[in-house]
């Protein structure tokens, strides 16, 4: 089914999903605990906000004053030529677009773009809202509709503040977001902070965008080529995409090609910086990185679109101006990369987010009904058998989680035993490469390149640390389950409060306020604490394979890159009036310190990410004693009532409900299982 198709289906359900849980409002009554409802009906308005809006997640990177801002703007078709007259009298354009721009890196912010559907009521038809972040993590929603000077004043390096509300005025914003309606495409569009932002703040944005990102857009302009400035970010880059992402792709685009059209040598001037640009990305990040350059940059010219725009409006010819743009070129590319399984991925994240929450409440609502259906002459015998099983959960949950705790550390263990031969085998491929050259910026990056394709053999090779710890991981995901399973039963339908499968896909809680933390968002956030003093490698980010526990693991090389393979070593060396070979010693000894480093931080993540399944048995656990607790109580009010007439009015307004919670969670999970089970195209063809 394409996937436009399994959108529409998806609506549909969560429309569903919408109606039943105001049906559940309905006989709140008859419940124990409505606690949250209202909050889970908020929450599935926004799934399906989600499900009509972003099907990709594309993070933009570049140096200051690339085009980024421009460029999304452009790609949303929220770019609008308007022609003006200078101060010299000659004409001019200006072109107004969705996000502020800033050639100053020292206080713009990031910045997103969400598309949401026409009928999201906080951005209206045609329409974009303005949500602001502040220091220290206050939301606020400033309006739809604003002037340019507004939205600059929050989210731009040269705004000025005084056109922000009276109360924000001194504030320091930390992100922005622009809920747009009517883009062009279901695109969420990350617009990062330029590889020399210094301010803290946005260095954490960033490993949470790169690690939200399905793909990457690197920018940059048409008016210079990359030079040796840019090899950190782009080696940053080129580790994200070799640890543990396969299938992230990176479409690169050369931005402002109208700014370059003078000639020179015979062609236009971006010409001769487009093949610069592809011979620099071949010769730095060649060999094995053919699906990181992929088919080189793609130039493009927001601006000419816009103007197309414009002169096709007023009844004229833009189609000359439309194609020469590139702007549909890069449109179809990040279309093709929405069909190959992007697209699939996001809906498929929030088909389980629904059914994990529609099957959380239908729980409670079939232990209702279940009590209520128990004969009279029974209720003695399951108040008694409750009892008994209250008491036993009550006492056994701390023996659980001190087994598995144990068990935790001894795997952690075993998976750390190949860094014992890390240093030889660095030293071994990397010293003579050191020797071999001066330091200059473009040794450096050789090297550092070279790290991050070895550690990538290595961490994932048969007995690499990456690979021990997944299967660790696995196993220990595998035996939580079963004690699981023996202390609270395989039930029957004789007895109440039937033990659910534990599900470490979502947990009940909340990361800003807004939007729920799973188990995916948890581990990008504990794993992005990690180390944050050290050098951004690889963007930082920690990624999981799968919402599933079961399936976590550590990034292939990841949790080396974060200390070596961005090795700041032109900075440590550029103060210094050391001799060359002084130098590449010092070269050589950074490498036993790092690691020492990587141990280290790999020990943290993976310590982490036990954690993260120790808690979800122990959640898992406590909701079920809850449960007990919950029908315990009702038991014991129906033996005090003894009311019939009551327990078939409630099993008769209870049943259709139930009845309708089971026929949804059955048909998200189908949908889920057909994404999952559906072949995906081969990205690397897509580049």
């Amino acid at each position: 089914m394409p996937v436009e198709e399994v959108r529409d289906e998806l609506k549909h359900l969560l429309g569903r999903c919408e109606r039943w849980l105001r049906m559940e409002e309905a006989v709140r009554d008859l419940l124990p605990d409505t606690e949250g409802l209202a909050g889970d009906i908020t929450r599935l308005e926004a799934l399906r906000t989600r499900a009509l809006s972003s099907m990709l997640n594309v993070a933009l990177l570049g140096r200051q004053s690339s085009g980024k801002s421009f460029l999304i703007s452009g790609v949303q078709g929220g770019l609008r030529y308007v022609p003006i007259t200078d101060e010299d009298g000659m004409p001019a354009a200006e072109y107004l677009g969705i996000l502020p721009s800033s050639a100053r890196p020292s206080t713009a912010c990031p910045s997103t773009v969400i598309p949401v559907g026409d009928d999201e009521p906080a951005a209206p038809e045609g329409k974009a809202l303005l949500r602001v972040r502040f220091e220290g993590g206050e939301v606020a929603d400033i309006g739809t509709d604003l002037p340019p000077a507004v939205v600059a004043a929050y989210g731009a390096a040269d705004g000025d503040v005084t056109n922000r509300r009276p109360e924000h005025i001194g504030r320091r914003v930390e992100a922005i977001e622009m809920l747009v309606s009517g883009a062009s495409l279901p695109v969420k569009l990350f617009d990062l902070p330029g590889s020399e932002s210094p301010v803290e703040e946005h260095e954490f944005i960033m490993r949470e965008a790169w690690g939200e990102a399905d793909c990457f857009i690197y920018a940059s302009q048409a008016a210079s080529a990359l030079t040796a400035t840019e090899l950190q970010l782009i080696r940053d880059l080129y580790a994200h995409h070799m640890h543990g992402n396969a299938g992230k792709r990176v479409l690169w685009v050369l931005t402002g090609i109208d700014l370059a059209t003078q000639r020179e040598q015979g062609q236009a001037a971006w010409k001769s910086v487009l093949a610069t640009n592809n011979e620099y990305l071949h010769t730095h990040f060649g060999g094995q990185g053919g699906q990181f350059i992929g088919e080189g940059f793609l130039p493009v010219s927001a601006a000419w679109e816009a103007e197309a725009d414009f002169k096709e409006a007023r009844g004229e010819d833009g189609g000359s101006l439309r194609r020469l743009s590139g702007m549909e070129a890069l449109r179809d590319r990040l279309r093709k990369l929405m069909e190959s399984g992007a697209g699939n991925v996001h809906l498929t994240k929030v088909a389980d987010e629904a059914r994990w929450l529609v099957r959380r409440r239908q729980r409670d609502i079939a232990d209702t009904l279940d009590t209520h259906q128990v004969a009279v002459g029974d209720l003695m015998a399951q108040r008694d058998g409750l009892r008994e099983r209250v008491d036993g959960a009550e006492h056994s949950l701390e023996r659980i989680r001190a087994e598995l705790d144990r068990e935790m550390q001894r795997r952690i263990r075993a998976a750390q035993k190949p860094f014992g031969d890390l240093a030889h085998e660095l030293h071994r491929e990397l010293d003579q490469l050191i020797d071999d050259g001066n330091l200059s910026a473009e040794h450096v990056n050789e090297i550092d390149v070279r790290q991050v394709q070895m550690f990538s053999r290595w961490m994932t090779a048969p007995g690499g640390p990456a690979t021990l710890w997944e299967s660790e991981l696995r196993t220990l995901d595998g035996n939580a389950r079963r004690l699981l399973r023996a202390d609270l039963g395989v039930e029957t339908d004789a007895h109440l409060v039937t033990a659910d499968p534990l599900d470490t896909s979502f947990f009940p809680m909340r990361s800003d306020g807004r939007r729920p933390l799973t188990v995916y968002g948890l581990v990008q956030t504990v794993a992005n604490t990690v180390s944050v003093a050290g050098p951004i490698a690889g963007g930082a980010v920690w990624l999981t394979t799968s919402l599933s526990l079961a399936t976590i693991a550590v990034p292939a090389g990841a949790a080396v890159v974060t200390a070596i393979a961005i090795a700041k070593v032109t900075d440590l060396l550029k103060d210094r009036e050391s001799k060359v070979h002084k130098a590449r010693q010092e070269r050589k000894e950074m490498i036993d310190e790092q690691v020492k480093q990587a141990r280290a931080t790999f020990e943290d993540v993976a310590r982490s990410q036990g954690l993260l399944l120790v808690d979800a048995v122990e959640n898992h656990h406590l909701r079920h004693q809850a449960r007990l607790r919950s029908t315990l109580t009702q038991i014991m009010e129906r033996m005090d009532a003894d009311d019939t007439a009551h327990s078939r009015a409630v099993i008769d307004r209870l049943a259709p409900v139930d009845e309708e919670g089971r026929r949804l969670v059955t048909a998200l999970q189908d949908l889920s299982d057909g994404f999952r089970t559906t072949p995906r195209p081969d990205r690397s063809r897509l580049a």
